[in-house]
């Protein structure tokens, strides 16, 4: 686990249009956050630029206090999830799952026992030995995250990685996460256009649009007192007209939850 500091993170691309302005962000120790916004807002940019994969035209990266703004990616302790996988087609479910520790050099039994672990944790045990194109979609997200939290990463990042499934099977998969993180408490950075994800996953989101956090505090907060006509129009009437429609999600009930 570690705390993350962006402290004024500016990226701009073509003709000097800015895709992150100015972001500044403190994530504790343990924290779950939410970047959410309408595509092009910025976000998986940002994830992108807090990840290493991209680097910041001005500002810097603190990871428990430590300035990472210009270390390499493979340096900085932390996993991503991706909304497309990224796994390794040829290989099974275990070896997808081990092949961080194998890169890693780790004594082989001692990557045994973490891989069995995690696969436990994610109820891939009966699917260990399988190829994973012959997996569903849901499955497949889930050795993604495996593969992600067998390395013990101090930050974990995923960007959008539910938007590929059906609505069924990403209700089950924002279950499944929030109870891993329960569990585990790995500080966490997650990506989404989902406001319905945001809402149940969050400790804090931030609301994004044009590069700029419009509006960041707790779920509760956000729900409560909207910082603008964006956020109330974006987040909160969208939420709103779900539970409307399909009852099963009360905002009386969240609102209430401390």
């Amino acid at each position: 686990m570690a705390s993350l500091e962006l402290r004024g993170i500016c990226k701009s691309y073509n003709k000097g249009k800015a895709a992150v302005n100015e972001i500044g962000l403190d994530l504790t120790d343990g924290e779950f956050l939410v970047i959410i916004g309408p595509s092009g807002c910025g976000k998986s940019t940002l994830l992108r630029l807090i990840a290493g994969l991209e680097k910041p035209d001005r500002g810097r990266i603190l990871l428990d206090g430590e300035d990472i703004t210009d270390t390499d990616p493979g340096r900085r302790d932390m996993a991503m999830v991706f909304q497309d996988y990224a796994l390794y087609e040829n290989m099974t479910v275990f070896q997808n799952i081990m092949f961080p520790l194998k890169m890693r050099r780790m004594e082989k039994g001692k990557a045994e026992v973490k891989v069995r672990e995690a696969a436990e944790l994610l109820a891939l045990t009966p699917l260990l030995n399988k190829n994973v194109r012959r997996l569903s979609g849901g499955e497949r997200q889930r050795v993604a995250m495996g593969r992600a939290m067998v390395r013990d990463p101090r930050l974990l990042l995923m960007d959008e990685p539910l938007s590929n499934l059906d609505a069924r099977l990403r209700s089950q998969i924002r279950k499944e996460i929030q109870a891993l993180h329960e569990r585990l408490r790995t500080t966490t950075v997650y990506v989404t256009h989902d406001q319905l994800e945001a809402v149940s996953l969050a400790d804090r989101i931030v609301v994004m649009r044009e590069g700029a956090v419009m509006q960041e505090g707790t779920p509760q907060e956000i729900l409560r007192e909207p910082a603008c006509s964006f956020v109330q129009e974006f987040f909160c009437d969208q939420i709103a007209e779900w539970a409307e429609e399909s009852r099963k999600f009360h905002i009386d009930n969240l609102l209430q939850r401390e």
